[in-house]
């Protein structure tokens, strides 16, 4: 089992850009640890007659045929916030 250490903790800082104070960092590492014990109870659990699944709804949605819908250009432009000389303008995307 993983024993959560204040080094631990740091690393995961280091990790996800993040910076606690020494009493989050105690906070963080309880709440850690209890998770990582509850997952080694989860691990006791005999689920050798258990069928495998793959996703927990048995009938997803129906997928909807694709079709082709033609709109005109002048319409789509129409919905445009900002347009100029009969085109729809975009911020720009290089500096």
């Amino acid at each position: 089992m993983i024993k959560v250490t204040e080094d631990l903790i740091k690393h995961l800082e280091e990790l996800a850009k993040v910076g606690t104070s020494e009493e989050e960092r105690k906070k963080l590492a309880e709440s850690i640890q209890e998770i990582l014990d509850y997952m080694k109870l989860l691990d006791e659990v005999d689920v050798s007659n258990v069928e495998i699944m793959y996703t927990p709804i048995e009938n997803s949605a129906p997928l909807r045929k694709d079709e082709v819908r033609r709109f005109p250009p002048k319409k789509i432009i129409e919905n445009f916030p900002e347009k100029e000389k009969n085109q729809a303008k975009v911020p720009p995307i290089l500096g």
